[in-house]
């Protein structure tokens, strides 16, 4: 409802009158409009085109300025952002902070970027790490997932996370998981669901313990989307095994589903619905497999709307994320 419809609503129960009704709708017109998020969206897109328009210099003139020297100037940038983050940084506390200064957060996302790229560049020009490439992603995991906490910054966290699962050698990529071989092999998938689980879990303790409860929605929304598509790779590809991969697919839903409930996340709950909407059509398709074409026309017809359905009874429960 928007401010003059609740106005008219709270006039017509007789607990404001004309003059008050005027008088704060008068408010509510000339008070000042937020730009915060504004204002932070083309920050983080400036830093995104820096940092990309850094690579495209690096790639462009490499041969003409010489390693060393885009090396250096690099990573001068790269320890500049991290020196006026660390002077601007918030007093530790295990409860949400911010930064001392507007930038220090962008600041700080700045030099993870850079990093990155001097760290890619390094391997790209001098062969650093040799054909270690699983350290070329430990390293930053290593890195940005310390600074995450000491900086209360979630973005940076995502990043750790991100490097943490590129490590095991896992890119969570949904919708193109039909055409990689990722989740071919074995040892991939469980590896995959065993890090899910140990971040899951590393979650939830640090909830309970009260060290940065905030960051919990990040651990659970990289994780949980790890974890379901792991287990969806191990029900398309594993035949043999393919039943106690649809059970852990059944008890995953189930779970993001009830905390979807407990915490009011509409988020969780899509995830809830579509991982397990894949999973049921897949096994519907592949197993049940009935030779009469209009089976599938009214099995899509049917859960499509009952999926919809659900999803809009329950999102003004859950509409705050």
């Amino acid at each position: 409802m928007s401010p003059n419809d609740v106005l008219n609503e709270l006039h017509k129960q007789g607990i404001l009158d004309a003059k008050q009704q005027g008088q704060i709708a008068e408010i509510e017109q000339k008070k000042p409009f937020s730009l915060h998020w504004e204002l932070r969206s083309i920050l983080y897109i400036g830093i995104l085109l820096f940092s990309g328009g850094v690579g495209l210099l690096v790639y462009d003139n490499f041969d003409q300025i010489g390693h060393g020297a885009l090396l250096v100037a690099i990573a001068v940038a790269c320890a500049g952002c991290f020196y006026f983050a660390w002077r601007n940084r918030p007093d530790w506390t295990p409860s949400e902070t911010k930064s001392r200064s507007t930038f220090g957060d962008y600041a700080l996302i700045l030099g993870c970027l850079l990093f990155l790229t001097l760290e890619g560049y390094a391997q790209y020009a001098y062969n650093v790490f040799g054909t270690r490439y699983g350290l070329v992603t430990l390293l930053p995991a290593l890195l940005f997932l310390p600074l995450s906490y000491r900086f209360d910054h979630r973005g940076v966290l995502g990043m750790a996370l991100t490097a943490l699962i590129s490590w095991v050698g896992v890119t969570v990529r949904p919708l193109e998981l039909y055409f990689k071989t990722n989740f071919f092999d074995q040892r991939t998938v469980f590896s995959a669901i065993g890090l899910a689980l140990i971040l899951l879990g590393t979650a939830f303790w640090l909830e309970r313990r009260r060290i940065k409860p905030h960051f919990t929605y990040t651990y659970l929304t990289i994780a949980g989307n790890l974890l379901m598509v792991a287990l969806l790779g191990g029900l398309f590809n594993f035949n043999e095994i393919w039943i106690p991969f649809a059970i852990a697919i059944a008890v995953a839903c189930i779970a993001l589903d009830r905390y979807a409930r407990r915490e009011k996340s509409f988020l969780f709950l899509l995830m809830s619905v579509v991982y397990g909407y894949i999973a049921i059509t897949y096994l519907f398709i592949e197993y049940v497999h009935p030779e009469d074409d209009g089976a599938y026309y009214w099995y899509f017809i049917i859960t499509g709307i009952g999926v919809v359905y659900y999803l809009m009874t329950q999102l003004p429960k859950r509409g705050k994320s």
